[in-house]
């Protein structure tokens, strides 16, 4: 569990809260909809629940509190978070306190570049320093011919000096640049294998062009209500309109 949230109806605090931990796990994912459903939200593509608390290691979420969200939308973030190892997570949380984002729509974005950024939690190995700046220079990869080259300490100096940086709770962050592009549009989420599945299904209307880029993912085996409502993110109701890609077994 990365995040657990307490959501409420906006327009009916009378009507209490549920506490949902996400990712959801697949074996609860009914229950808490029908949790949030009794609260009359949960929809799967309206931001319709407010978030009253948020616990989470990331505590740069604790932005989103007080605000409307949508329930699918915090779920993909989090699946995308449980992912990162511990520079990513400093990464994503200095790029998203530097950004001042809080929209989800932003922050599932963010999760997307944010490995572009050089974070500084320790300024003790300027060697460490220098070489992490030239992995995220250059698509977090290097070989060891490049590595044993580099003048890490220099690479570092140069970078502290630029005076580039920004403080933030976690740790002086770099950003190289890096840019908030627009991966995930609102509606569909890019395909992203969270957890091991057998078949991996595209779904697409038949008014939208073969190549479209509006792709509803399905990553079987699935629960009923998650790909109900997987579908009614995607615009597809009448089963006789759409068209299945099998991507990957």
């Amino acid at each position: 569990m990365m995040i657990r949230a307490v959501l409420g109806n906006p327009n009916h605090p009378e009507y209490g809260v549920a506490t949902i931990p996400f990712p959801i796990p697949r074996d609860q994912y009914a229950h808490c909809v029908e949790l949030l459903e009794a609260l009359e939200i949960g929809d799967a593509v309206k931001a319709d629940c407010k978030v009253e608390r948020i616990d989470s290691f990331y505590t740069v979420l604790k932005r989103t509190e007080m605000l409307t969200v949508n329930v699918e939308e915090l779920n993909y973030l989090a699946k995308r978070l449980d992912s990162f190892d511990t520079g990513e997570a400093a990464q994503f949380q200095a790029m998203a306190h530097k950004l001042e984002l809080f929209e989800l729509k932003d922050l599932i974005n963010l999760t997307f570049c944010c490995q572009q950024a050089t974070v500084i939690t320790d300024f003790s190995d300027l060697a460490a320093i220098g070489r992490n700046h030239y992995m995220n220079l250059h698509g977090g990869s290097a070989s060891v011919d490049e590595l044993n080259a580099l003048d890490g300490k220099g690479t570092a100096r140069q970078l502290i000096e630029s005076g580039s940086g920004t403080i933030t709770p976690y740790g002086v962050v770099y950003d190289n640049g890096m840019k908030l592009e627009q991966v995930y549009d609102g509606r569909f989420f890019p395909c992203y294998y969270y957890e091991p599945n057998a078949i991996t299904v595209a779904v697409t209307a038949k008014s939208e062009p073969e190549d479209t880029e509006h792709i509803t993912w399905l990553f079987l085996p699935m629960v009923q209500e998650e790909i109900d409502r997987a579908l009614l993110r995607g615009g597809i109701t009448d089963p006789s309109e759409i068209r299945l890609s099998l991507e990957d077994s």
